[in-house]
């Protein structure tokens, strides 16, 4: 169970799978996107290891260039 920051309420997993650039990485990893049902509050989480695709199209990208 993860308790949103904000408000206290269960955060309900929204996506399975989101692709997310991050860093200075040229992959991408997959993650889990949760969000709360109250305050819209959002938490990626369950990273898993890159998967190198520098072209890939991302759901999120927290890149450094």
């Amino acid at each position: 169970m993860m308790l949103c920051a904000e408000c206290g309420s269960v955060l309900q997993c929204k996506k399975n799978g989101v692709k997310v650039r991050y860093g200075y990485y040229s992959g991408y990893f997959n993650a889990d996107l949760y969000e709360c049902p109250k305050c819209g509050f959002k938490v990626l989480t369950g990273f898993s290891k890159e998967i190198f695709d520098p072209e890939a199209v991302v759901d999120f990208d927290f890149s450094i260039s």
